[in-house]
This record gives structure tokens, C-alpha cells and sequence, in this order.
């Protein structure tokens, strides 16, 4: 005995001290995370869009026609890199993205105007020979020193006005001939043009072999006084006439230059010139108000949406939430752990776009915490102990979780390696959720309820919200007795057929029928007592769905959608604090800058009132310029005010990129259903989802909401939230799919599952739809873009799950030849889960046999007769009744009825 004992004592213990380690180890990494995040607004990176500064993309062009190869991309990032820091910026990034692309981010830098005339010019230099050219015009235009001047604006009246800008006779490569370049220098300094003169110039020193060419370019001219043109990124910047020999390869450079103009060419030509020529495909001058009052409004709505959601979860599941609410709460200090350890070593900064992405793990988070609670009442319903109910329960839903969440890391994946700009960002955060969502579970919210489960939970069941399902599992298991199956068949027939099992119950033992079927259909929080039929309504459903498919795709045709700046290029430029000011007044001030043709329209952000301007202008010089012209002329600061320029190419780029991470996801994603569960499953999946982004691009167009990158990054989301919902169907369906206790036709069994966990659909939409709807309400601008999207794909998304993918399976599924026979022998009705109670005592035959009434009441009449006949003797046993039997019976699914 003692013996035996110790085997059955042994694994209890030793998974006692299991859990309680992992839950030591979620306390050390919970302090942690503490440690490294506070105070967050110091050891969490902010973003360039939340603290201000400059964000420039570059793309590459290449001069000669060959492809642009990947050491001119890192020799330009190395040069590139040396001028910002030259500039004096902190914590800047310069990177590479993509193939041909450069991402320069300098957060909290003032002069926007003077680093973008510095970061992206080529610093190609060169001295040429006057009497080299063979342009006759560009000679005679330098030869009569018409190569600089004060460019002008013209405004809508023809009106003529200098511009303050000094404009450089552009000359082609090849139509001359280079003394020296760049790459001979050794030295630049900066120096006054003249004792007398007000301008500036740049003096560089020359290499040996620089200094010898230049010297015999010299010596030939200076009989004659030659010119010698000075030549930066294809401009002529001057070209003066050589009065004597240049023996010692020093030479100055003018052109007019102020003392900020000169400095900024001394860094361009100290850093070297760039293998290929850049060009401005999108900058952004952020102001920082605007960004801390976006990251004010994102930080409130997470802690609305976090609040709400362990709110609902506490009220619901009683006990069980406050376990639901500490694993969300332990959920947000690793994540929060993780931000700021990526921090530290600059990997990570937050952006609008991240603050985006965390609030919808939020949602995530308690859809996990949900999977698990309900699983977990539902084993003690089936007649498990609240410990047993703990370890099976709560492993199947880890496993589901593991499934939806690993779905959506792919997607999240995708959108981090192969698309741009925001949506980037985006991808990160989520996936970093993903991956703090399931360490939660393993080391925190399973190894706590296993710990509490057997004394804590079991004997308090009505604080932790369980008393209804053991309660619902005694009535089960009285039922179980009488129809002699297990407590799980008697579950899913009471849920089926009221009305048999008030029949069974009756038969069984008329007295105690109405406690027992009330106390089997008692249980709190369950709205859906009986399977509602919605595969068999699954041609209205798809009907429904292909109408509305249809009438999206026509309304995209006909009124098209309104694409930002970001994908059809030009300029915009967000005023906010404007005060009384008039869009009149910003019509004018506009206007007198060179935009007559600018769109106006007034905004509200966090209640001030302010301006959003559209312009036609690429050049993020001149748009940049323009808008502090602007803001001068009506009083306001560089603060107020943020400008985002578009090159013509950067939306397709974001396109091009955004659709490869779409792609590829769904093919990753395909293939992933089908390695765990079947490609069919798969496929539907992604026509689901097809359905929800469809629907919301439709309704973008029906009411003209502005189509930008976050709109791209929300719909991409909606391709794995989408998922996340229909996986978690798949996955009990695949699991019910399994069980040999079901013999029911393939229909009647999907519906049954997708009814199983439809309660945690509508549970698990709630929670993510609150803090979507909290962006929707409280966000600010790039917020509620992305929300406003997200909200739509919510609820497309937990349709189209049970109304498109589970029909559309089930109907490809039903045809396989296994599934044909069943649907052959049951029939095509759905919905009626019946049993077999042949082996108990005074039960009628269920559906299924009535299908052969007339054979079954010939055949008892029959052996009624034959009984009848039969002469009774002395030794003859008396007839005994059939007794009800407890062993398992097999399901069976009849017509409706």
C-alpha cells in the first residue's frame, strides 16, 4: 500500500513544485521588467513622430543605367551616416530599406532645413577646364558669369517675386572634361571669400596627384586667365579665372555662400561624395506637440481599453477574472520589460504606429485568458474534477491559443521584414505581444490555476465561478445514467434536443425529471442553450456574403478611394494650436509663399483647432521652407507645425512592399494550417479573409475616408486577427473531428463546434473590440485612422469565421467520400445531435430509428406475438425488463424534427 501510495503521490508532488517554479520564475522576470522600465517615458525609446524631429527616405538612382548594387548602398548609408552626425543629432537612425532605399530619422532636431541640405546631396565635386566644354550655350552662359542667380515665384496673378533661393546653371556629365573630383581632397575648411566680402568660402586641400593636375590645369591657363569651373552634384557653383599658378593643391571654392551654406558643404565634402545620386521619396518634419499629444491619447487609451477589459473579464468569470486580470496585468510588465530592454541597446523606438500594435494585444491577451477560462469550466461540466479539468482544460487551450497566436505571428512577421514605413513598426509590436502573450501562459496563468485548483478553487467553486458547472455536471451525469452515455454525450444531447432529454429525464425517473434537466441547463453566463442551426443557414450566410463582396468591389470602381499623399505624392502640412487664425488668412499666407493651388482644410486635435494643407510640391526643401514662410507670417513657431513630403514613387513602393508581405503570409499561413491541421482549412481561411478586407476597403470607399499607412498596416492586421478568430473554430472542429463518439454527419458535427466556442467568440470580440473602440473614441489622428479600419475588420472578421469559412469547408469536406456515406445514411438536415437509447428502459427509439418505425414496431410486434405464444411451464424464468446500461453508447443523428 505504501507502495502504492508513493506512485500516485510522486507525479502530484513533483508537478506541485514544477508549477510553483515557473511561478518563482515569473515573479523574478516581472521584477525585472520593472526595474528596466522605469520610469517608461525614460527608458522606452520614443519615436521620431512622438518627440519630433526629421524622418527622410532616400532612393537610390543610379547615373550610368546599371542596377544599384549593395555596396553603393552600404558605402552611401557609411556616408550618410557621417553628415548626420556631423549635425550634431543624437539617438539617429540611418539604415537601409529594401534594395535601394536609405531611412534617415533624426528625432528632436530643429533645423530641419539645414539637415536636408546636407544628408542627401551626392557631394560629388569637380573642377573642370572652361575650354573642355563642348555645350556651346553652358560656355557662353559661364564665360559671361551667368551660372548663379536669385531664382523667382510668380504668383496667381503673374505677379514676379525673388524666391531668396540662388539658382545654379546645371550642366550634363560627359559634356566636359574633370581636372580633379572629390575624391582627391584631403582637407576642407572653411574661410571669408574676401577681406572686404560678407560671403563665405570653402577651402580644401588637394592629394599629391590632385595637387599636379590641378598645378598643370594652372600653369596652362593663367597665360590667358582660363577659367576653371567648379562643378557640386552637376551645378556650376563657380568658375573664376586663374590669375597665377596653384602649385600646393590648395584651392577655394565660392558661390556665394553664407556661413551656414558653407558649413554644410565642408560636411558633404569631408564625408565624401555618395556612389549614386539620391532622391527625396518621402520627409516628415514632426513637430513635438503634436507627437506628445498623440502619445498622451495613445497611453490613455490603453489603460481605458486594458481597464474595461479586466472589468467585463471580472464580471464574467468572477474568480477565474481575477486570475484573467493578473495574467493580463503580469502580460503588460514583460511586455513593457522587453520595449525597454530593446531600448538600451537602440534596437527599438516607440512610434504611433507601435502604440497601436500594443493596444491591440491587449485584446489578444484576453482572448488567451478567455480560451482558457472557458475551457476549463466546460471539463468540469463534462464530469471532471476541478483538478483533472485544470490539467486537460487549460493544456487544450494553451495548444488553441498557441495555434491562433502563431497564425498571427506570421502575419506579424511578414509585415516586419517585408513591408515599410509605419506599418513596420507595427509589425514588431504585435509580434513582440505575441510572443510576451504565450510566456504568459506557460509560466504564469497555467502553473497558477493547476496551483489553486485542487483546495483554493474546488472548495470556494462559488467565488471563483464554477459552482454553475459542477452543478450543470451533476445534472449531466444524472442524465448520463439514464440514457446510459457519458456525461459528455449527455451534455451535448441536453444542448441538442431539449425536448428528449425532458423525455429521458421523464422515463428515467418521473419524479426528479424537472430538477434534473434544470439543473443540467443551469448554467450562468451561457445566452445559447441549444445549438443555434448556422450551417443551416449557411446559403443565406454565403449569399449574404457574395452580395456584399460585389456591392464593395462596384463601389470601389465607381467612386474609387481617396489615397493620401503617401501613395500619389506631393506635400502635406498638419498646423495645430492656430488659435483664430482664418482659413483665409492661411489661403493667403500660402499663396504669398508660392502656393496658390494649396488645399485647405481645418482640423481639431485634442480639442485646438488647426489646418491640414495639401500641395503639389515633391522637394521637401522647398516644402519645408514654404511652411516656415507660412508660420512666420502668422505668428506661429517651428513647433507648431509638422511637414510630410511625398517623392511620386514612395507609394508604390509601399504598396508593392505591403502586398509581398501580404502574399507571402497567406502562403506561409497555408501551409502552416495544413502542417497542423488540413490545407482545406487553410484555403478557406485565407477566402475569409478575402471577404473582410474586401469589406473593409468597400466601406473606405462608400464613405471616403483617407486611404494612408496605417490604413495598409489595419488591414494588414485584419488578415491575422481574422485568422486568430477562424483558427480557434478550425481547431475544435479538427479536435471534435477526432472523437469516435460522434457519429453524425460531418455538418451536423461542425455546427455543434462552432456553437462550443461561439460564447467565447462573442467574449473574445468584445474584449478586442473595446480598446479598438477606445483608439476610435480617445485616439488622435493616426489613431483613429487605424482604428476606424480595425473596427470593421473585428466584426468582419468573427462573421465571416462562422459564416463563410466553416460553410465553405464543410461543403468542400462533406464531399470526400467518407463524409458523403454519413450525410447518405443521416440525411442533410443539421443541427440534431440524437441518441441511440435502445438499451434503455422504456425509452423510445430516437429519430434514427424512426426512420425505420414501421420495420422496428413489425418486428416488435413480432416478438411480442411469438412471446405470447410461447406455453408457460413450471421452470419457465419470468420476463425481465431491460435495464439501463452504462456503457458508452454511440451518438446518432436523425432528420429534424
Amino acid at each position: 500500500m505504501a507502495l502504492e501510495r508513493t506512485v500516485k503521490k510522486k507525479p502530484t508532488r513533483t508537478h506541485d513544485r514544477r508549477n510553483v517554479w515557473l511561478l518563482v520564475l515569473t515573479t523574478l522576470l516581472v521584477v525585472v521588467s520593472a526595474v528596466l522600465f522605469t520610469p517608461p517615458n525614460e527608458k522606452i525609446n520614443q519615436g521620431l513622430d512622438i518627440q519630433g524631429g526629421l524622418s527622410v527616405v532616400l532612393t537610390a538612382k543610379s547615373t550610368d543605367g546599371e542596377p544599384v548594387t549593395p555596396e553603393d548602398m552600404e558605402k552611401s548609408r557609411a556616408i550618410i551616416e557621417s553628415r548626420v552626425n556631423a549635425l550634431g543629432a543624437s539617438e539617429a537612425t540611418v539604415q537601409e530599406q529594401g534594395t535601394d532605399q536609405i531611412l534617415v530619422q533624426i528625432p528632436g532636431l530643429s533645423d530641419t532645413e539645414e539637415a536636408l541640405a546636407t544628408i542627401g546631396r551626392t557631394g560629388s565635386l569637380e573642377f573642370a577646364r572652361l575650354d573642355s566644354f563642348t555645350d556651346e550655350e553652358v560656355k557662353e552662359a559661364i564665360e559671361s558669369g551667368q551660372y548663379a542667380g536669385e531664382s523667382s515665384v510668380t504668383d496667381e496673378f503673374g505677379n514676379v517675386f525673388p524666391s531668396g533661393k540662388t539658382e545654379h546653371l546645371e550642366v550634363e556629365p560627359g559634356t566636359y572634361t574633370p581636372i580633379v573630383t572629390g575624391a582627391d581632397i584631403t582637407n576642407v575648411t572653411i574661410g571669408k571669400a574676401s577681406e572686404a566680402s560678407t560671403d563665405y568660402a570653402v577651402n580644401i586641400t588637394l592629394n599629391s596627384q590632385g595637387a599636379k593636375a590641378f598645378a598643370d590645369a594652372s600653369r596652362e591657363l593663367v597665360a590667358d586667365h582660363g577659367q576653371i569651373v567648379i562643378i557640386l552634384d552637376g551645378e556650376v557653383q563657380s568658375a573664376p579665372a586663374v590669375q597665377s599658378e596653384i602649385p600646393n593643391g590648395e584651392v577655394s571654392i565660392t558661390g556665394n555662400y553664407t556661413l551656414d551654406e558653407a558649413k554644410n558643404l565642408q560636411t558633404i565634402l569631408e564625408s565624401g561624395s555618395l556612389p549614386v545620386s539620391f532622391e527625396y521619396a518621402q520627409s516628415q518634419v514632426v513637430g513635438p506637440t503634436l507627437g506628445q499629444d498623440a502619445l498622451v491619447s495613445g497611453v490613455i487609451v490603453a489603460l481605458i481599453g486594458l481597464a474595461v477589459v479586466m472589468l467585463y473579464l471580472l464580471l464574467f468569470y468572477k474568480g477565474l477574472g481575477l486570475i484573467t486580470a493578473a495574467a493580463m496585468a503580469v502580460f503588460a510588465v514583460l511586455y513593457l520589460g522587453i520595449l525597454a530592454a530593446l531600448s538600451a541597446f537602440h534596437l527599438f523606438s516607440l512610434s504611433l504606429a507601435g502604440i497601436a500594435g500594443i493596444v491591440l494585444t491587449i485584446g489578444m491577451a484576453a482572448d488567451s485568458s478567455i480560451l482558457t477560462v472557458e475551457r476549463f469550466r466546460e471539463e468540469i461540466r463534462m464530469g471532471r474534477s476541478v483538478k483533472a479539468a485544470s490539467i486537460t482544460g487549460v493544456k487544450h487551450a494553451i495548444f488553441t491559443s498557441i495555434d491562433a497566436d502563431l497564425v498571427t505571428m506570421v502575419s506579424a512577421l511578414c509585415l516586419f521584414f517585408l513591408a515599410a514605413s509605419s506599418v513596420k513598426g507595427f509589425g514588431m509590436t504585435l509580434a513582440l505581444g505575441i510572443i510576451c502573450d504565450i510566456v504568459m501562459m506557460v509560466i504564469f496563468k497555467a502553473p497558477l490555476i493547476r496551483l489553486l485548483a485542487p483546495k483554493v478553487i474546488a472548495r470556494h467553486p462559488g467565488f471563483w465561478g464554477i459552482k454553475d458547472s459542477i452543478e450543470a455536471s451533476k445534472g449531466y451525469a444524472a442524465l448520463a445514467a439514464a440514457e446510459g452515455v457519458s456525461e459528455r454525450e449527455a451534455e451535448t444531447g441536453s444542448q441538442m434536443s431539449a425536448a428528449e432529454t425532458r423525455e429521458i429525464a421523464d422515463a428515467d425517473d418521473p419524479a426528479d425529471a424537472s430538477q434534473t434537466v434544470r439543473a443540467a441547463r443551469k448554467i450562468k453566463g451561457r445566452f445559447i442553450k441549444h445549438d443555434i442551426n448556422f450551417l443551416g443557414y449557411r446559403k443565406v450566410f454565403l449569399t449574404v456574403a457574395a452580395v456584399a463582396m460585389v456591392a464593395c468591389l462596384a463601389i470601389v470602381g465607381f467612386r474609387g478611394l481617396n489615397f493620401g499623399i503617401e501613395f500619389v505624392g506631393g506635400t502635406s502640412v498638419a498646423f495645430h494650436g492656430t488659435g483664430e487664425t482664418t482659413i483665409e488668412q492661411m489661403r493667403d499666407a500660402f499663396a504669398d509663399a508660392g502656393e496658390p493651388d494649396a488645399v485647405i482644410q481645418t482640423t481639431e486635435t485634442s480639442g485646438e483647432p488647426g489646418f491640414l494643407v495639401r500641395t503639389t510640391t515633391t522637394s521637401p526643401e522647398d516644402a519645408t521652407a514654404r511652411a516656415t514662410q507660412v508660420a512666420d507670417a502668422l505668428g506661429m513657431t517651428a513647433n507648431d507645425f509638422e511637414v510630410t513630403t511625398i517623392g511620386p514613387d514612395w507609394g508604390a513602393s509601399v504598396i508593392q512592399s505591403s502586398l509581398i508581405a501580404f502574399l507571402v503570409s497567406i502562403l506561409l499561413i497555408i501551409v502552416y494550417i495544413a502542417i497542423r491541421f488540413e490545407y482545406k482549412m487553410g484555403v478557406m481561411a485565407i477566402v475569409a479573409l478575402l471577404h473582410d478586407l474586401i469589406l473593409v476597403v468597400g466601406i473606405y470607399a462608400l464613405v471616403g475616408r483617407e486611404v494612408n499607412p496605417n490604413t495598409i498596416a489595419a488591414l494588414l492586421t485584419i488578415l491575422g486577427y481574422s485568422l486568430y478568430d477562424t483558427v480557434v473554430v478550425f481547431h475544435r472542429i479538427n479536435d471534435n473531428m477526432k472523437g469516435e463518439d460522434i457519429r453524425c454527419t460531418f455538418m451536423t458535427m461542425a455546427n455543434h463546434s462552432m456553437n462550443q466556442v461561439f460564447i467565447r467568440t462573442i467574449n473574445t470580440t468584445l474584449t478586442s473590440f473595446i480598446p479598438v473602440f477606445a483608439m476610435l473614441l480617445f485616439g488622435g489622428e493616426t489613431l483613429k485612422d487605424f482604428a476606424f479600419a480595425m473596427a470593421i475588420g473585428l466584426i468582419a472578421g468573427s462573421y465571416s469565421s462562422i459564416a463563410i469559412a466553416c460553410p465553405l469547408y464543410c461543403m468542400w469536406k462533406t464531399r470526400e467520400p467518407k463524409f458523403a456515406k454519413l450525410q447518405k445514411k443521416y440525411g442533410t438536415e443539421i443541427g440534431r445531435f440524437e441518441f441511440d437509447h435502445s438499451a434503455s428502459t422504456g425509452i423510445a427509439q430516437v429519430p434514427l430509428a424512426r426512420l425505420e418505425a414501421q420495420k422496428v414496431e413489425t418486428v416488435a410486434v413480432e416478438a411480442v406475438e411469438a412471446s405470447a405464444g410461447t406455453p408457460t411451464g413450471k421452470n419457465a424464468a419470468p420476463a425481465k425488463p431491460k435495464q439501463t446500461s452504462n456503457k458508452k453508447k454511440k451518438h446518432k443523428h436523425g432528420r429534424a424534427q
